[in-house]
């Protein structure tokens, strides 16, 4: 079996728009994916998108942005502001961890600093299964025991308690008891309404309750680090901006967008051809090769994206039609169901910041701004050398209220 890649934008649309060829990027992390939504193919797929799609809502999107975020911000950086330090990588786990399993539908019933370790002691451990067919290590056996020991106990602890408080409410909404409104917005509620007509498995649910903290919090705060070091060089280089960051109502949601098209949260995309397929270029796929969609170079690509396409320019003209961030967050069946969530919409000539979706990248981006962020001048950041995706594991900063940029 051979590889074919794809490195053109048009190329990698097409690519990723083909039925023929389904996901296999995660084909190694099959012990605690093999389930989840990303890698479900044709009906299947589509039955539990639709179902997840209910509350993918501009309503519920705009509730956590404007209701949960800033609680969860006010919580998990306090500690950070006392003390006048911290990492930013470390931050953007506890605060998108925080987020993500509101949204996911993981209950926190104590809420402490403890139960809050817990789950970030256990998303990380999660957080090895899709880097799995990017490490450099030739034994992988005991990072996927670490996996399947983690698996447990978050299926213990919270993913099965959290499940049988919903179906317990829904049990009381059947019995009249209820109304339906007051069940949670959220995708595990979500997945139970949709039971009927899904038969999950208990294992089924289990994956999917750890993708959407894994997917909501590793790959965000991924792309979180990217854009605040590209902002922070920037700025350094270009301080007549800093004016745009209180003048501009969208400067830092374009500045999100043009770091995420340089740092797609995955480089590549990879599918496998269920029967032979004919690629943009003309390639002839096999049934069985796999294709690598090379999303990085397509963004990168200066017919659409101007000049110098390999340097951060938040000011940068885009071909219309063509999304600003590239395909980091996919294209096709697969597009990233919470996009919106993550990074917001594009502004439009009628957009107001009142009822615009900023996304929560950018929104804390600004608050960090707001508490005085800057890089520690005597630490060094530190790139995750044990996989092939650039990103960072380590990013001290310190806070300097008073002189805060925005």
């Amino acid at each position: 079996m051979s590889e074919h890649e794809v490195t053109t934008y048009d190329g990698c649309v097409h690519a990723l728009k083909q039925p023929a060829l389904r996901q296999s990027l995660y084909d190694a992390a099959a012990i605690m994916m093999s389930d989840v939504l990303v890698n479900l193919h044709g009906q299947e797929h589509r039955a539990r998108r639709l179902v997840e799609g209910t509350i993918f809502r501009k309503d519920v999107f705009l509730k956590y942005e404007k209701t949960f975020l800033p609680r969860t911000l006010d919580e998990t950086i306090r500690p950070f502001l006392e003390a006048g330090h911290g990492d930013l990588v470390d931050i953007g786990y506890r605060v998108m961890m925080n987020l993500t399993v509101d949204f996911a539908g993981i209950d926190r019933p104590e809420r402490s600093a403890e139960e809050t370790g817990e789950l970030l002691r256990l998303l990380k451990e999660f957080s090895l299964a899709p880097a799995l067919g990017q490490s450099l290590e030739d034994d992988l056996e005991p990072k996927k025991a670490r996996i399947r020991e983690a698996m447990g106990e978050f299926d213990t602890r919270f993913l099965t308690p959290s499940r049988r408080r919903r179906e317990a409410m829904l049990a009381e909404v059947e019995a009249g008891r209820m109304e339906k409104e007051e069940l949670p917005d959220d995708v595990l509620m979500a997945l139970i309404l949709g039971q009927e007509k899904l038969q999950m498995t208990d294992e089924q649910f289990l994956q999917e309750g750890i993708f959407y903290m894994l997917a909501g919090a590793h790959t965000t705060i991924h792309s979180l680090a990217h854009a605040m070091h590209e902002l922070f060089e920037w700025l350094d280089a270009n301080p007549q901006d800093i004016a745009l960051l209180k003048d501009d109502p969208y400067f830092i949601q374009r500045c999100v967008f043009e770091s995420l098209r340089l740092h797609p949260s995955s480089p590549v995309a990879k599918r496998r051809a269920l029967c032979p397929v004919t690629l943009a270029q003309g390639d002839e796929v096999p049934e069985g090769d796999e294709v690598v969609v090379n999303m990085r170079a397509a963004n990168r690509n200066p017919e659409f994206f101007g000049d110098a396409p390999d340097t951060y320019n938040p000011h940068r003209e885009v071909t219309r039609g063509k999304m600003p961030y590239g395909l980091s967050m996919g294209y096709g069946m697969h597009a990233c169901i919470g996009r919106n969530l993550a990074i917001g919409v594009e502004p439009k000539p009628n957009s107001t910041p009142e009822d615009h979706q900023y996304g929560t990248v950018p929104l804390i981006v600004e608050a960090l701004l707001k508490f005085g962020v800057q890089r520690d001048p005597e630490g060094v950041p530190k790139k995750d050398e044990t996989i092939t995706r650039i990103t960072w594991s380590e990013y001290p900063v310190v806070f300097k209220p008073d002189e805060a940029l925005i």
